[in-house]
């Protein structure tokens, strides 16, 4: 293995959180409830019990909700974490893997970290950003045994069409392969969220956490669902690494998977209110396009000008205090991600302060 900087979420760290910025239109989720907001008392604190293949009660309020059996589900500390144990389950070293492109890199920097002989699956604009079936069929074909997708898809929030999705997965069990879907945005489908690509056969993985669409990123509690055999190689991985969860993240994961429902309507009020700002920024403006997401907390916006996004970031951060996500980070310079979970006087004061920064580099 080896493991090299993961530049974007270094990045995130120092800029995100140690060196933050006013106006910050690069976080990708909600904003963080109040711990009263889902009950949590200072009981939750303590660290003793039994959780040592998932904490019993957690795995059930996961199963249920997601509609697949306990044994199924494997907490872990984030969908990041659950990707790596299933990653790392399936793929030996030398072993060939697919991924969507363009990625996000930190989903990229597993299957490097495993060493894999890796081949791109394309998610072209002119496509609406959907997989190319065929070039999966054809990664399959030449031995990939993981293909790594995402649903919303991270970075442009499109919503992965079922028929492509069952499509890619025939001719992965034809194979013997698996596709591994991260789902972290998918709940921002709301009522329309489909049945998770998990229950659509066992060549199928889903991942997700509470930390997109419920704000509770620093919490790291995420999870992983998929086919009892591989859910039990990745409890072994996990073996090599924390062992088991936190007991208290454990806790306090139980309280927030009982406050679901309140914690997606708080999420989805706040999609409702901002989203029509950035909506109508990008709309504003010659220099932008995009094709606009019908969910999720972020957009994927093209720069049509010769700005570029490491300039732009600099710029906004050193004249403006504020920032984006950079397109650099998705291979893509001339294109920015923004998210809309944050307050929306920010966010409105945030993008004005985007747009005098577009100008100064026309």
């Amino acid at each position: 293995m080896r493991f090299n900087t993961i530049k974007y979420m270094e990045w995130a760290k120092l800029f995100q959180v140690l060196n933050p910025v006013t106006f910050d239109l690069s976080n990708s989720a909600m904003a963080p409830p109040e711990p009263e907001d889902i009950g949590v008392t200072i009981e939750d604190a303590y660290w003793a019990g039994a959780n040592h293949y998932g904490h019993p009660e957690l795995k059930e309020l996961i199963a249920k909700r997601w509609q697949v059996k306990a044994e199924q589900v494997i907490p872990a500390g984030g969908s990041s974490l659950a990707n790596f144990l299933f990653a790392a389950s399936i793929l030996e070293t030398g072993d060939h893997a697919a991924i969507e492109t363009p990625y996000y890199e930190p989903l990229g920097k597993i299957l490097e970290a495993l060493e894999a002989k890796v081949t791109e699956v394309p998610r072209r604009r002119e496509d609406q950003f959907q997989p190319d079936v065929d070039a999966a069929r054809k990664a399959f074909e030449k031995g990939a045994k993981l293909l790594i997708l995402t649903d919303l898809y991270n970075p442009c929030a499109v919503h992965l069409d079922r028929a492509r999705l069952k499509a890619i997965g025939e001719a992965a069990a034809k194979h013997g392969a698996t596709v591994l879907v991260d789902e972290v945005y998918l709940d921002a489908m709301w009522e329309e969220r489909p049945p998770i690509a998990a229950t659509l056969g066992p060549q199928f993985v889903s991942t997700n956490s509470l930390t997109k669409v419920y704000g509770m990123g620093n919490l790291r509690a995420g999870w992983g669902i998929g086919r009892k055999e591989l859910v039990d190689r990745a409890y072994r991985v996990y073996d090599y690494l924390s062992v088991l969860n936190s007991m208290p993240t454990d806790r306090v994961a139980i309280r927030a998977h009982k406050n679901l429902d309140k914690l997606t309507a708080r999420a989805k009020k706040r999609r409702a209110e901002n989203f029509p700002l950035i909506k109508a920024f990008v709309e504003s403006r010659k220099d932008l396009d995009w094709l606009e997401p019908r969910w999720g907390f972020i957009a994927w916006v093209h720069i049509k000008s010769k700005a570029r996004s490491p300039e732009l970031q600099d710029l906004m951060r050193k004249k403006y205090d504020a920032q984006v996500s950079p397109g650099h980070f998705f291979g893509h310079p001339d294109h920015i991600r923004l998210g809309c979970g944050l307050a929306q006087e920010k966010l409105a004061e945030g993008l004005k302060r985007l747009g005098l920064a577009l100008d100064e580099l026309k």
